[in-house]
């Protein structure tokens, strides 16, 4: 066999992954400039001409709970390392980055117990690749519920879970086509610098696999550890 051949299908391979790459980018930083119109809006009036109240994402101080239909918006980014569970016969090491908006769905709930907080539905783009076995591009959708704890501190830790759809070029032994199913857990916490500016921190879990749409289905699994910020308005 010429080596050209591989040669030129390699160089194939890489540009198609950064453009998948670029194109999640480019959706992110989209994202974040979607609070700019809002910002841009004048803020209410008062009743009898007084001074304009601004409205606040807390019900009562900073960590003291979301106000209901409170939004934000971000991105993540990081990597971890890969798992050879549930069956996949290779450990998937990915670096990912994410772009995120989330509505706020309730008040605070379980008032006065330690777990009392807010539920929040949030959905995600990203888009990445994966470094190891081998090189390969990974893009998706994920959406899904988050519930953020009381602390009433600048700390607000949270839970979460997704469900999405993904595209990828990962393949044999453990995925047998492009299109993947993917779902995500985690945890993690906002530090809130100023009041509606937060550094976030997460845990994430990752798996991929196609619902035996074809064959091989063993699935591709990763922990993430990733960092970014998060504005809510």
């Amino acid at each position: 066999m010429s080596p050209a051949i591989p040669d030129k299908v390699e160089i194939m391979k890489t540009y198609d992954h950064r453009f998948k790459f670029f194109w999640a980018l480019i959706l992110v930083i989209f994202s974040m400039f979607l609070p700019s119109s809002a910002m841009a809006k004048s803020p209410p009036k008062a009743e009898s001409g007084s001074r304009p109240q601004q409205l606040s994402v807390w019900e009562t101080d900073v960590g003291g709970g979301f106000r209901k239909n409170a939004k934000n918006i971000g991105f993540t980014a990081g990597t971890g390392f890969g798992l050879e569970i549930f069956g996949s016969k290779q450990a998937h090491q990915l670096a990912l980055a994410y772009g995120h908006m989330g509505w706020m769905a309730t008040d605070v709930i379980s008032k006065n117990r330690w777990y009392q907080g807010n539920l929040e539905i949030w959905g995600e783009v990203f888009g990445g690749a994966q470094n190891y076995p081998e090189s390969a591009g990974v893009i998706g959708l994920t959406i899904g519920p988050r519930y953020y704890f009381v602390t009433h501190g600048r700390w607000v830790p949270f839970i979460d879970a997704g469900a999405g759809v993904s595209g990828t070029d990962i393949g044999e032994p453990d995925l047998g086509t492009g299109f993947q199913f993917n779902v995500q857990l985690g945890g993690g916490t906002h530090y809130f610098f100023k009041d509606n500016f937060a550094l976030t921190f997460q845990i994430r879990g990752i798996h991929m696999s196609n619902g035996y749409i074809k064959r091989p289905n063993h699935g591709a699994n990763a922990v993430l550890f990733l960092i970014g910020a998060t504005y809510f308005f």
